[in-house]
């Protein structure tokens, strides 16, 4: 059973939409729409949506979901926001307790007492081990996990995700910026992934060319293609 993906004619590419009980990467540059795709995505189906965001807060991605007319029933995870509550205010703290003139033993000793590090790869895994088929999943994006972690730490939590997705027949979306992070990191990650889609995006003149490139489907090499996109009030849409 395929999943559809909201672009009509990518699902006609993908031989009616994405496998279920695959992990799929959307990858691209800044302003490339790597995260209207994810909200498309996140915005069609009959399966239950859950979508993890880590660069925009809930209401921002309520908000865009609602602009471009799509549907809203979907289950946001604020991850960018229980961030700043768990780290970067901590973060504050100590900066306030050094203003005050504690020295860098004491600030330590005071963390040592008080606090205890939030795993975020372990909060995304136990959220999504709670969600029951049928579920597409949508992380919007890795870039902060790698960020935090490492993409080995990454990687694992990836195949464990992986598998949990292939044994319920789920689909697992993920975002990744490109050209952010080495090619070592880039190709492990693309490696793991059963459908791989690239986002282009060339300034030509005065104008962008936009190419959105089907550059992996496993067991299905022919589903390769290269198609030129627009994104606009209906989102993304591919070109004839």
């Amino acid at each position: 059973m395929a999943l559809i993906s909201g672009i009509t004619e990518l699902d006609r590419v993908l031989g009616g939409g994405f496998l279920e009980g695959t992990i799929c990467a959307i990858v691209g540059p800044p302003g490339s729409g790597t995260d209207v795709f994810a909200k498309q995505f996140a915005s069609v189906g009959e399966e239950k949506s859950f979508y993890f965001s880590t660069n925009d807060s809930a209401g921002e991605v309520f908000g865009s979901i609602k602009r471009f007319g799509w549907n809203t029933d979907t289950t946001i995870v604020d991850i960018g926001d229980k961030y700043h509550d768990t780290v970067l205010m901590r973060r504050l703290e100590v900066t306030k307790y050094r203003q005050e003139g504690l020295k860098v033993k004491d600030v330590h000793d005071h963390e040592e007492t008080t606090y205890r590090p939030f795993n975020f790869l372990t909060y995304l895994t136990n959220e999504i081990f709670k969600i029951a088929p049928p579920f597409r999943i949508i992380v919007d994006s890795l870039d902060f996990f790698i960020d935090n972690y490492g993409v080995e730490e990454v990687l694992s939590t990836l195949r464990t995700l992986r598998a949990y997705t292939k044994k319920n027949r789920g689909l697992l979306l993920v975002t990744l910026t490109k050209g952010v992070f080495d090619s070592r990191v880039q190709n492990s990650i693309d490696a793991l992934m059963d459908t791989l889609i690239e986002l282009e995006r060339e300034r030509i003149g005065k104008k962008f060319e936009n190419n959105l490139i089907v550059s992996k489907v496993k067991n299905f090499p022919e589903r390769s293609k290269i198609m030129q996109y627009s994104v606009g009030g209906s989102g993304i849409v591919l070109m004839d």
